[in-house]
């Protein structure tokens, strides 16, 4: 009778020893994944607060040029960040009045912004007179309003 109680006593142990190492292998995995989801977590932040830009223009006076039989609207876009960014029609989108403004009608230049530097950005749409507004949106979402008069 005395070996039957050993054993189970012996058979619980081990069993308590196997339950307790797979939990401590799950709270182990379980923290690595949180920690790197942080470390990725904290980098996309810091590109957030690296990245930043302003619209410069005078909002009552905002220049147009011709491009081809087109007008196109000139917004100056200025580089406030301590990052470059790239300054492409597809890597940001440009709104006007709520509507996304095709990439095809969006012309860019240079094609990197570096911090400090002012890049031009060239909208040919149709505008009425009066007031309207544009926010330009980066690829990391990263983006800037203005509101303007025609």
């Amino acid at each position: 009778m005395g070996f039957g109680e050993c054993a189970a006593h012996i058979i619980l142990f081990i069993a308590v020893v196997i339950v307790a190492s797979s939990l401590s292998v799950m709270m182990a995995t379980t923290v690595q994944k949180i920690s790197i989801g942080m470390e990725q977590q904290g980098n996309r932040v810091q590109k957030l607060l690296t990245t930043d830009f302003e619209i410069i223009n005078d909002p009552t006076n905002i220049p147009t040029k011709t491009i081809g039989t087109s007008t196109a609207y000139v917004f100056y876009v200025k580089n406030t960040g301590t990052d470059a960014f790239t300054f492409t029609n597809r890597s940001l989108t440009v709104l006007i009045d709520g509507d996304i403004i095709s990439p095809s009608s969006v012309l860019t230049s240079p094609s990197v912004l570096n911090p400090g530097q002012t890049g031009e950005v060239d909208v040919i749409t149709n505008l009425t007179t009066g007031y309207h507004s544009i926010k330009i949106v980066l690829y990391d979402g990263v983006s800037s309003n203005l509101n303007f008069e025609i």
